[in-house]
């Protein structure tokens, strides 16, 4: 089935070109609630000529504070249709990232669920509409709240324009494929989040790709990711509109919870964390699930360990892993079919070869098989730049126009690269310049390890040594003296963690990463 025309402009044409052909054919599931394509269509012209009624015009930006969702998607979507700029909040935000997020972007219209999760945001929510001028219009998608207007009331301002949609044409008709469709806020692993202005033109090359390497006929697609990622705008969002599947969303992550989707929904394909795929490899419901649906396993955001490679290779699907971040909207590398273990779990595949990929040195010196140097690209996919931070932006780039990844590779001889780290994490010990991603493998490999974190900190004799967080399996013990044995058997003397410190649960960023901020501030505590 054909995806897409090939001059789409706009990410909504996807719910648009299925509408048409498969109206009734479910376009999205969450709960109770499941929408054909023209049910999608519908509600996102009637938030597209709602948010026009309210005056936001082309360029506008619109907030809003979601779980993945139904009324998420179709909000992010009628906000890209006229030309506005949507971006999101995480729920696990607290005040001063909020406040931070919403002076960078200066929303027109600020969506907003009141109650996540059992968290009650009316404090927050309140605080910064009164607190930014930007903010016209608050309003919020559950219960009332004192000083917003219902969803079901501001819609109402949309629906009395009726069937007049002239306004709504020539928006449309005004965007182009070049136009920043949504902000994404960075994690933050290296300071204070940046926004990131990501293309149409980026979701929907992203999504034509991601349809090459994993070829679905609709594919029923489970959406856990947080909608403020990109994740979970693009890689599973968009990709699964642009071909025509249907997304069943888990606003909450829970393994159990993710196991009973899986086959109750049916689903094709699943994209997670290596950390989301742990915990559901070790739930105990994992055996007994029948996932025979499944034909893609597929994971991003950081390598994953030899011993949880196995366990998903008995599944039924492909195994699959990518690598792609915010700035550059899409996916870069892939693994391809039959790979085998050792190349899924140490690797992050091959460039696409319709992407301008390099390897490089600090001096822009292109690595051969066997070197390695730091990924860079070049696109007109990649970032418009980031938003109000031209500074930011130039230094992202190399002088002859690359963009800087920041993360290190190395390149094998049959072309797959390998992480070796990020060049902000490096520490340097006793002279020795050491990736910690290499002593995490080495670390992650012991049979009572789960998940391992591996941060340089001060050292009065070396400069810096290794500080090793671990998080044994569920019903393991990890010993101190048996890690460092295991690291000295592996590992040269000077990149052995000088530290290691065994917990029952390391802390967790939304997308399901480490928070390695979160460790290197405990740190900072203790030395101060």
């Amino acid at each position: 089935m054909t995806a897409l025309p090939a001059n789409a402009r706009r990410i909504g044409q996807c719910v648009g070109f299925h509408a048409a052909r498969e109206p009734d054919r479910e376009a999205a599931v969450h709960g109770a609630v499941r929408l054909g394509y023209r049910d999608l269509r519908d509600a996102m012209t009637r938030w597209a000529r709602t948010l026009l009624a309210a005056g936001v015009t082309r360029g506008d930006r619109v907030a809003s504070l979601t779980p993945p969702s139904t009324e998420w998607l179709a909000l992010m979507l009628g906000t890209t249709e006229i030309g506005a700029i949507w971006t999101g909040f995480h729920p696990r935000y607290r005040m001063p990232e909020f406040r931070h997020v919403t002076a960078l972007a200066e929303p027109t219209v600020l969506i907003a669920f009141r109650r996540i999760h059992g968290r009650d945001y009316a404090e927050e929510l309140t605080t910064l509409a009164k607190e930014h001028p930007s903010i016209r219009r608050l309003v919020v998608l559950d219960e009332p709240l004192e000083g917003a207007v219902t969803a079901a009331g501001f819609l109402a301002g949309g629906e009395a324009r009726g069937d007049r949609d002239l306004d709504l044409d020539a928006a449309r008709d005004a965007v182009d494929i070049d136009d920043t469709a949504v902000l994404i806020f960075t994690s933050g692993t290296t300071g204070r989040p940046k926004a990131a202005m990501v293309r149409h033109r980026a979701l929907l090359t992203g999504a034509a790709v991601e349809n090459e390497h994993w070829p679905m006929d609709r594919p029923r697609l489970l959406h856990m990711m947080p909608v403020n990622h990109i994740a979970g705008v693009g890689m599973v969002g968009v990709f699964g509109l642009y071909v025509g599947g249907t997304l069943v969303f888990q606003d909450r992550f829970d393994p159990g919870d993710l196991l009973r989707l899986l086959e109750e929904e049916r689903i094709d394909h699943v994209l997670g964390s290596p950390v989301q795929f742990h915990l559901m490899a070790n739930h105990p419901d994992f055996g007994s699930r029948d996932l025979s649906r499944l034909k893609f396993i597929t994971w991003a955001g950081a390598p994953m360990a030899d011993d949880l490679v196995a366990r998903l290779h008995a599944l039924p699907g492909e195994l699959r892993t990518s690598y792609g971040m915010t700035e550059l909207g899409l996916y870069v590398t892939y693994t391809e079919s039959g790979a085998d273990l050792e190349t899924l779990s140490r690797t992050i595949g091959k460039p696409h070869p319709g992407f301008d990929i390099r390897v490089a040195d600090a001096a822009g010196v292109v690595t051969g098989p066997g070197g390695q140097g730091e990924i860079q690209a070049r696109g007109d996919w990649l970032l418009s730049g980031y938003y109000r931070d031209p500074q930011a932006t130039a230094d992202a780039y190399t002088a002859d126009g690359w963009f800087r990844t920041g993360d290190v590779v190395k390149v094998r001889p049959d072309g797959n690269l390998e992480i070796v780290g990020r060049l902000r994490e490096m520490f340097i010990s006793g002279g020795f310049n050491i990736y910690p991603r290499e002593v995490e493998i080495a670390i992650e490999a012991h049979p009572d390890v789960g998940m391992v974190a591996v941060l340089g900190v001060p050292d009065e004799t070396f400069g810096e040594v290794g500080h090793a967080f671990v998080e044994p399996k569920p019903g393991m013990v990890a010993e101190r003296a048996a890690l460092q044995k295991w690291c000295r058997e592996r590992l040269a003397n000077y990149k052995v963690p000088k530290r290691f410190e065994v917990r029952t649960e390391l802390p967790r960023l939304p997308i399901g990463k480490i928070d390695k901020q979160m460790l290197k501030r405990e740190l900072a505590g203790r030395d101060g």
